[in-house]
């Protein structure tokens, strides 16, 4: 019996292209793993950037929320003023309206005094009028009574002549 062995060709050539291929592959793989780790670092060079940038968002949000505080606590502050000056003029107003009525009523007293002082001055002008036009009348009537008595007069002064001239005539025709 024979025996046989068989053994394989060495064959330097697929052996080499197999190394070739590995090194082309380990290349490839180098290569993309590099390139990998550059797009890793670009991530978590954008990722500080990001972590950066949310660190100042959150500073500023802290600080835009103590000032929202600030501003609704002066806005309080300020609507409780707008309240109190809104209730210190409603009370003016109240107060002024209460004395412009007083006022009003105290008008209307002086309008009705005034009324009857001008009513009281007609009637006291219409009694001066009555009284001058009476005293007219009166000066008058003196002036003629004051005539008459002159007439009285000049008569009794011609009567008692006349009764001296009888009283004379008497005694000469009685004698």
């Amino acid at each position: 019996m024979d025996k046989t062995v068989k053994i394989p060709v060495y064959n330097d050539a697929a052996r080499v292209e197999e190394t070739q291929d590995r090194s082309a592959k380990d290349r490839d793989l180098s290569f993309d793993l590099a390139k990998k780790e550059a797009l890793l670092e670009d991530e978590k060079s954008k990722s500080l950037d990001l972590l950066k940038t949310i660190v100042q968002l959150r500073e500023s949000l802290k600080q835009e929320q103590v000032k929202t505080t600030d501003i609704v606590k002066k806005a309080a502050d300020l609507e409780a003023n707008a309240k109190e000056s809104r209730m210190l003029a409603e009370k003016e107003l109240a107060r002024k309206t209460a004395q412009l009525e007083e006022e009003k009523k105290q008008s209307l007293e002086f309008m009705r005094n005034i009324e009857q002082l001008k009513e009281s001055i007609k009637h006291e002008q219409a009694k001066k009028t009555y009284a001058a036009d009476h005293t007219a009348e009166l000066e008058a009537r003196a002036k003629e009574i004051a005539a008459l008595e002159a007439k009285v007069k000049d008569l009794t002064a011609t009567l008692g002549k006349i009764a001296s001239i009888a009283e004379a005539g008497k005694m000469v025709g009685g004698s």
